[in-house]
């Protein structure tokens, strides 16, 4: 399979072009470097409403992983804040750039920042790394990071095995901005968004809503919450014996329509005011 995306910087194409051209996922940057060529809030929302599926990208400067364990860490750690900020889930991946022809006595070097950026992002299994296809064989057998995004840069016509995302052209110009060309090759490559990435649910996530439960007695109208909810995580009750729920069809609804996912959101976050005003009664 081929998923076809984009990665960009500072100068941005227009969501509504990238639709037109068939684009469904696109890497941007956030965290370290500058902010002019970071995804923001708005464009995050934009993207998501358009249908177009986002990649987290760390990149301070181009040859900053040479930097070691403590620049890979302090990349995951300022990235993470940042793409949270603009929605990301909790679980997803960041890509991590290095961004030069990476040679094989500079490697230990990024090898480190990549167990620095584990060392954040609690563990090797948030770990994306981008760079040529040495650094994709060299992390794969070394095992710094899980999620692969290969450049053809400095690759002389090679692709790595295992690939999530290839880069395959650079320097395009599209729906007014200029644009690098990727592929992803897999269904999950990292991505968060519509109905993508962790905005699908989980097995943990359907345990999770199917034991948070609330409930009423209807002598002392005193109400609650399970303990199982670890979304809500703020009332700390013994669990309740849960309603039974049919996963499936809860999952199903959630998938086909995002809007769902935000009722729910907003329901899970009135009934915490709920709560909060209960208890301070």
């Amino acid at each position: 399979m081929s998923i076809e995306g984009v990665d960009y910087a500072w100068a941005r194409p227009t969501v509504a072009g990238l639709v037109t051209a068939g684009k469904k996922f696109t890497c941007r940057y956030g965290g370290p470097g500058s902010a002019g060529k970071q995804l923001d809030k708005a464009e995050a929302r934009a993207l998501i409403a358009a249908g177009i599926a986002i990649c987290a990208n760390a990149e301070g400067a181009a040859d900053g992983m040479l930097g070691g364990f403590t620049t890979g860490a302090s990349w995951a750690r300022s990235a993470d804040t940042h793409f949270r900020a603009c929605g990301m889930p909790a679980t997803r991946p960041i890509y991590l750039s290095a961004d030069v022809d990476v040679t094989a006595a500079q490697w230990p070097k990024v090898a480190d920042a990549l167990r620095g950026a584990a060392s954040v992002l609690g563990g090797v299994g948030r770990v994306g790394v981008y760079g040529s296809y040495d650094v994709m064989l060299w992390a794969r057998r070394d095992g710094v990071a899980a999620w692969f995004w290969q450049t053809y840069a400095w690759s002389e016509g090679r692709w790595a095995p295992g690939n999530h995302i290839e880069q395959y052209r650079n320097g395009v110009a599209l729906a007014g901005g200029n644009v690098d060309l990727d592929r992803a090759l897999t269904a999950d490559y990292g991505q968060w968004g519509p109905n993508t990435g962790d905005d699908m649910l989980t097995s943990d996530d359907l345990k999770n809503i199917k034991s948070t439960v609330w409930y009423s007695d209807l002598d002392t109208g005193e109400r609650s919450i399970s303990a199982g909810s670890a979304l809500l995580g703020v009332y700390d009750r013994p669990p309740v014996e849960p309603t039974p729920v049919d996963v499936a069809a809860l999952a199903a609804a959630l998938v086909a329509d995002p809007a769902f996912t935000a009722a729910l959101e907003a329901a899970a976050e009135k009934a915490v005011r709920t709560v909060a005003a209960d208890a301070a009664e």
